[in-house]
């Protein structure tokens, strides 16, 4: 289906980049881009690579829409490039603002091309090995659901544990926050057991019919109670795939957390703290009992239940 709102995000060949040289002439209006040049700003030259890298991985068969895609990458590279100009006539890439930023960013993007070095090493797990996965987690496979979730998120407040684990509906869970003055607002989600957090399907499976849970949430406490649900089996190859890309996601995951950690220590002598801001020492985290209360929301990440 072709699109022609938003920024469409593309990967395109140096082929189609320079068929669609004529129309990026009318685009600039100045220089005369040839070979990987596509377009100059006030001299500044624009070349098939910087687009090729702003367009990112999407790709489409639509000459249209890729001729589109270019259209409006170019666009972004170019106004940019008229900004950083108009920038440093102000001579703000001399503050100390700027400085400070671009040692930081330089250092975030080499952490995270250090990063996807060590992800793309990791081996590709074969058929059995996702077959196995999918075998030993039902929940979110052969028998995956959808639940329907009406929800009361109340703001951050200080009532008592105790006065919230009786409560067994909404209405009784809304009277108690008008009682005290929390505010609070309503709301209705689909949690699917795919991309589901493990420990909050565990929770919902052992629980009784409409039984009311609670999840907290950078400092909130969200209510829910399960209004309906639909099985959707998740099975054959789209599972064997989703079932690999997990099993690569987590073996890149733990593979960089222990290099983290080799390199934390291997360095560990060699950091120097002035005396004001030493780290203070660590302790033990106590133990928190669950009760009914369950472990955060995570966003939805997975296909779309039929």
């Amino acid at each position: 289906m072709k699109t022609t709102s938003g920024l469409v995000v593309v990967g395109v060949s140096a082929a189609l980049l320079l068929g669609g040289c004529d129309q990026i002439k009318k685009l600039t209006g100045g220089g005369k881009p040839s070979g990987q040049v596509v377009a100059t700003v006030n001299g500044a030259e624009i070349t098939s690579l910087e687009l090729r890298s702003e367009l990112g991985g999407f790709g489409s068969r639509d000459p249209e829409v890729m001729k589109l895609a270019q259209q409006q990458a170019l666009q972004q590279i170019i106004m940019r490039k008229l900004l950083a100009q108009e920038a440093k006539k102000e001579k703000l890439d001399k503050s100390t603002d700027y400085t400070l930023q671009q040692h930081r960013a330089e250092e975030g993007l080499l952490a995270g091309l250090y990063q996807r070095k060590i992800s793309a090493a990791i081996a590709q797990p074969d058929r059995q090995a996702a077959q196995s996965y999918v075998a030993g987690h039902p929940d979110m496979f052969g028998n995956r659901r959808v639940y329907f979730v009406n929800q009361v998120i109340a703001a951050p407040n200080n009532v008592a544990p105790d006065r919230l684990r009786p409560l067994k509906t909404l209405d009784a869970v809304r009277a108690l926050m008008e009682a005290e003055g929390i505010q609070y607002q309503e709301n209705a989600v689909v949690l699917d057991t795919l991309s589901t957090n493990p420990d909050l399907v565990a929770l919902i499976n052992r629980m009784p019919a409409n039984e009311i849970f609670v999840v907290p949430q950078q400092g909130s406490l969200i209510f829910n109670q399960i209004t309906g649900q639909r099985a959707t089996p998740f099975q054959g190859d789209m599972a064997n795939a989703y079932a690999t890309n997990v099993l690569r996601t987590t073996a890149a995951q733990t593979t960089f957390a222990k290099k983290i950690e080799a390199i934390r220590k291997a360095a560990e002598s060699k950091i120097v703290y002035s005396d004001a801001y030493k780290p203070p020492a660590q302790k033990p985290k106590p133990a928190v009992a669950a009760a009914k209360t369950a472990p955060a929301l995570p966003p939805p990440a997975a296909p779309a239940a039929k």
